[in-house]
């Protein structure tokens, strides 16, 4: 590897680092349901999106494993925030109902994760670029390592917003 891309290397791992920083210090201080990105807070967010829905399917847009998907929504559903009912027409199939007190949630929102400022130090222009720039990276190694790295929640957002 030339010493160029050696250190957008390292400036990528020293951005996950930072992200990581930053999930950790807001988990302190806002909870579970602090991150709308991650864990309980992303279920969560996405049910406030889509009310009811199979558990397959928010498998599939979590793009998370089934069994991952269960231990949450077993949580969420201990903290009354959903409920989970075998279908009526497909006795194999969960249906995933969010609770009144799974919508009156506090989700963190932008700002108070601190990422609404993150891209702030780049003109419009250059964030247009740099996405650009990054959704290139991302096709291409999905491409060269022929898996799929999509996270289901962000087309779902585009798809629905």
């Amino acid at each position: 590897m030339g010493e160029k891309k050696s250190d957008l290397l390292e400036q990528f791992m020293q951005i996950h680092c930072l992200l990581m920083r930053n999930h950790h210090h807001n988990h302190m201080i806002f909870g579970l349901m602090g991150n709308p990105h991650r864990g309980q807070g992303r279920v969560l967010k996405l049910l406030k999106l889509k009310p009811e829905t199979t558990q397959k399917e928010l498998s599939d847009l979590l793009a998370m494993r089934p069994q991952s998907l269960g231990d949450l929504l077993k949580k969420l559903e201990q903290k009354g925030y959903v409920t989970r009912t075998p279908s009526e027409n497909d006795k194999r199939a969960m249906i995933i109902r969010l609770t009144e007190k799974g919508a009156n949630e506090e989700i963190g929102n932008e700002k108070q994760l601190g990422f609404d400022s993150l891209f702030n130090c780049l003109s419009e222009e250059e964030q247009a670029r740099l996405s650009e720039y990054l959704q290139r990276v991302i096709d291409d190694w999905r491409v060269d390592t022929g898996r799929d790295f999509r996270f289901g929640l962000h087309d779902f957002y585009h798809r629905h917003m």
